[in-house]
């Protein structure tokens, strides 16, 4: 059975990390432009922050950028720009990254509850299966954030993964297959909607792999237990947290860049 790639995939998205870094001294001096210099990295400034002890910074991502190249690179690319202009500040080796959204954690979960009650079925008993079948894990709180040896990640999201061609799936033994098998794997599941021809999950990922290595893992693992080539190439991901993107970036008309 051919396998899904993450190569040469376009992927609709909306990936939004916050960078948080604790610089030496108290005083920041003033800050270089760097938007060009993390574009180069596929990242774009769309808000900052800071005060006596700390600088925030937000970043849009590509989908095939972890949170663990997002604090790399914010925080070797500041460095080395201040060193440049002549002014040497160094920052603590602990960082945070928070995923964000326009929606947070509570209204993703919610919607993902929610799924099957804006569909319409004409059997009440495939509703029920698929009722059956969903997932929702009390014991996974997304709003816990994974530490790691260089910091703190709140890395949250959001795939919709569709069936091939939109064809309906069905049967208890089918569905019950994809439902264990997402459990099976190493991410931590809040929840999970099977529809008839789609499925949302909530998920903490590993900070270390991006979005799109997530999405193809899950895509490939569920594709194998149900023993076929099951769902389009293309998947929407999106990242959240308790935190909306606008509570955390800059209020209109604040320039972005430094």
């Amino acid at each position: 059975m051919p396998r899904y790639s993450a190569q040469n995939l376009h992927l609709p998205h909306s990936l939004h990390y916050s960078w948080t870094g604790w610089p030496s001294q108290d005083t920041l001096p003033p800050l270089p432009s760097l938007d060009s210099i993390w574009s180069n990295d596929g990242l774009q400034v769309v808000g900052h922050q800071s005060d006596r002890a700390s600088l925030q910074i937000t970043f849009e991502a590509p989908p095939d950028v972890s949170p663990v190249f997002v604090a790399s690179r914010a925080k070797g690319r500041l460095q080395h720009a201040l060193r440049q202009s002549g002014t040497s500040v160094s920052f603590s080796r602990k960082v945070s990254i928070r995923s964000l959204g326009k929606n947070i954690t509570q209204i993703v979960e919610t919607y993902i509850r929610d799924q099957l009650e804006h569909v319409e079925l004409a059997d009440p008993r495939y509703r029920q299966l698929l009722a059956e079948s969903s997932i929702h894990n009390p014991d996974v709180h997304l709003a816990d954030p994974t530490p790691t040896h260089s910091g703190r990640y709140w890395y949250n999201l959001h795939l919709v993964l569709v069936v091939a061609n939109r064809f309906r799936i069905g049967g208890k033994e089918f569905l019950h297959k994809l439902r264990d098998q997402t459990m099976a794997l190493e991410f931590e599941f809040s929840r999970m909607a099977i529809m008839p021809d789609h499925l949302h999950i909530a998920l903490r990922g590993d900070p270390e792999k991006s979005p799109k290595e997530i999405g193809v893992e899950i895509q490939n693992s569920l594709a194998q237990a149900a023993g076929m080539r099951l769902w389009q190439d293309e998947f929407y991901v999106g990242t959240f947290s308790e935190y909306s993107l606008d509570a955390i970036c800059c209020p209109p008309g604040h320039p972005s860049s430094f």
